[in-house]
């Protein structure tokens, strides 16, 4: 499957020496908005600059000024930059016409949205048109109701349903999810904590890349 390796909460030096190990089988390189709130946008290209050749996301979880905050981080290097689907329409739509000005890809991402409101956003989504639409357990929900049950639960909602964007799958995702998220069949799956945790990272991102 399509892998995306996000860097979050790592220094930026360990963040790509980690990115390093794993480049083989990583297809996008994520760098987290507290990355990019501790370095600033200089993260995303120093990132692009070591990684010519991956696609790097900026996610920066535009809540308004779509268009002009999309379209800085667009200029700094990114090739996806990500807004919050809880955002006005004209936010979501600001980044849209900035990726497609910039030959980039817009991502609207369901994060502070609980699992079983995703069906109420389908039609809306579809009508935007982002590149990607990511189904997203941001990290409270995962604190408190439970990783694995709220993933579960997730993955059972958004496997309901049809967008016409590519769907990825997002928060906490451990090797262990490999079947539920086969059963999903997005176009790609967005891993952290649990490659960058790992004794051996490379084995991680293969068991990912190879499923």
């Amino acid at each position: 499957m399509i892998l995306q390796y996000a860097i979050d909460t790592l220094p930026l030096e360990e963040g790509i020496a980690i990115a390093e190990k794993v480049r083989e089988y990583v297809d996008i390189i994520e760098l987290g908005e507290r990355m990019i709130s501790k370095y600033s946008l200089s993260a995303v290209t120093k990132m692009k600059e070591v990684f010519p050749e991956k696609k790097i996301l900026a996610d920066i979880k535009i809540m308004d000024a779509g268009y002009s905050e999309s379209k800085r981080a667009f200029e700094a290097g990114a090739d996806i930059v990500t807004a919050c689907i809880l955002a006005t329409e004209g936010t979501c739509r600001g980044l849209i016409q900035a990726a497609k000005e910039m030959g980039k890809e817009s991502w609207l991402d369901f994060i502070a949205i609980p699992a079983e409101k995703y069906v109420d956003y389908v039609d809306y989504i579809n009508e935007l048109a982002p590149d990607y639409v990511c189904a997203h357990l941001g990290s409270d929900i995962y604190e408190k109701e439970g990783g694995a049950d709220a993933r579960a639960r997730m993955f059972e909602k958004i496997g309901e349903l049809k967008f016409n964007s590519k769907l990825v799958l997002s928060g906490g995702i451990v090797v262990a999810d490999i079947p539920a998220i086969l059963k999903v069949n997005p176009h790609h799956v967005n891993v952290g904590g649990s490659i960058e945790k790992a004794a051996d990272p490379a084995s991680v991102a293969k068991a990912f890349k190879e499923a």
